[in-house]
């Protein structure tokens, strides 16, 4: 017999999943942390707990219609922009939720985000961004490694040297970044659900009902994998 947690969890998740399904469409913007992108991950996700191909072809379409919004002048900021988008997309493919040649689905990415810009004139931010995304194509299968290596690593790693910034960046380059926040507990859960706190979120990612629902489906399927693309956490209420 299922565990009340678990069956507590599922009807959660199936409210979460129905919000979603009739407002994902209408979000402002297309980024990871409050936008579309973190809706996919979400469906993907769920569909792979579930077993459930609408969830899974409700993420393709949302990425149908990321891409079609992919323009000249969107940031380069991994929350709203470029890196975080393209470092999710890497991810799917590497943990086998969609099967796609990443060097063909990511080459305006890298285009963009390698080569059009003059990283030391960029702020601190906007290369570690690039650095997170970077990183992530790194340890994708794909066939410029020996480029990455030989060209952004290296512009990396000296401004990193000469802004001296922090070790967490060093972590970041091993792809081997530590969690600073913890799961969201379901007790947590519940309180916020009975102050009515809960529902009346944001859709998205960033302390929104599509992260609630990550941090609820790790607590059924363990797999945390997910953690890295979010190095500085995504919720402000976690405890």
């Amino acid at each position: 017999m299922m565990k009340q947690n678990e069956q507590t969890i599922q009807s959660y998740l199936q409210r979460i999943s129905n919000i979603l399904l009739i407002n994902g469409g209408f979000l402002d913007n297309i980024g990871l942390y409050t936008g579309e992108m973190g809706l996919v991950l979400f469906f993907f996700k769920y569909a792979r707990y579930a077993g459930n191909e609408l969830f899974k072809d409700y993420g393709f379409e949302l990425i149908e219609k990321i891409q079609q919004r992919i323009y000249k002048e969107l940031p380069i900021d991994y929350k709203k922009g470029l890196s975080g988008i393209g470092s999710a997309i890497e991810y799917l493919v590497q943990e086998g939720f969609i099967e796609a040649d990443t060097d063909e689905v990511l080459e305006e990415f890298d285009n963009r985000l390698f080569y059009t810009f003059n990283l030391p004139l960029l702020t601190i931010t906007e290369i570690i961004d690039i650095g997170h995304y970077a990183i992530w194509r790194f340890a994708g299968s794909n066939t410029k490694k020996e480029l990455f290596q030989k060209t952004i690593f290296p512009q990396i790693d000296k401004i990193r040297h000469n802004h001296l910034l922090p070790p967490l960046w060093l972590q970041l380059r091993g792809k081997t970044i530590s969690n600073s926040w913890t799961e969201k507990t379901l007790s947590h859960c519940k309180q916020l659900i009975e102050e009515n706190k809960f529902w009346n979120k944001e859709i998205g990612f960033q302390d929104g009902l599509a992260g609630w629902g990550m941090t609820l489906l790790t607590e059924l399927d363990g797999d945390k994998s997910w953690f890295s693309l979010f190095p500085e956490g995504f919720n402000n209420e976690r405890k």
